[in-house]
């Protein structure tokens, strides 16, 4: 019986704010697409279809268009973190350099892998702005150093990049 009422109840509970998570999570992703194409002023995101295989991560893949002319793309993708899936945004400009990265969910460990999600100036996702296609990291070869103690994180999340490139590109 008491198994059967907390069922209800977290039935009702989930019923209630359902539409509250899916708004938050809605304007979330507004932001991040604001915030990963700010220097493109892109006004508009149509959705591509890409035949690009890539595991299945790039969950969506759009053109940026400012005043109607494409001005680069937009993708949202979901991929394996150290800890768990991260979701993220990622922007490139027509020239297929990264104009930004927004992760908008995440499950990384807090002042490690969770660096990847900081939104503030100075940031680690920083690094990632102005780089292009073969970015890689200090560790693999390229030039983007790793967040400390967050190896496995960073390099999920800039071979996640690279994927996105790879994906706008195959566009021609």
């Amino acid at each position: 019986a008491v198994s059967a009422i907390m069922a209800l109840a977290l039935g009702l509970v989930n019923e209630l704010t359902k539409g509250t998570i899916a708004m938050r999570a809605a304007e979330t992703t507004k932001k991040a697409y604001a915030s990963v194409t700010a220097e493109l002023q892109a006004d508009d995101y149509p959705e591509v279809k890409s035949e690009y295989k890539n595991d299945n991560t790039i969950t969506k893949l759009c053109t940026a268009t400012a005043g109607g002319q494409q001005v680069g793309y937009v993708a949202e993708t979901t991929f394996s973190g150290a800890q768990g899936m991260i979701t993220m945004v990622v922007g490139l400009d027509n020239d297929y350099n990264c104009t930004g990265v927004y992760v908008t969910k995440h499950s990384e460990t807090s002042g490690l892998g969770a660096k990847a999600a900081d939104t503030n100036e100075g940031a680690w996702r920083d690094n990632l702005v102005g780089q292009g296609d073969g970015m890689k990291l200090a560790k693999d070869g390229g030039d983007i150093t790793a967040i400390s103690g967050a190896t496995i994180t960073s390099r999920a999340v800039v071979t996640e990049v690279q994927t996105v490139i790879n994906a706008a590109k195959s566009l021609g």
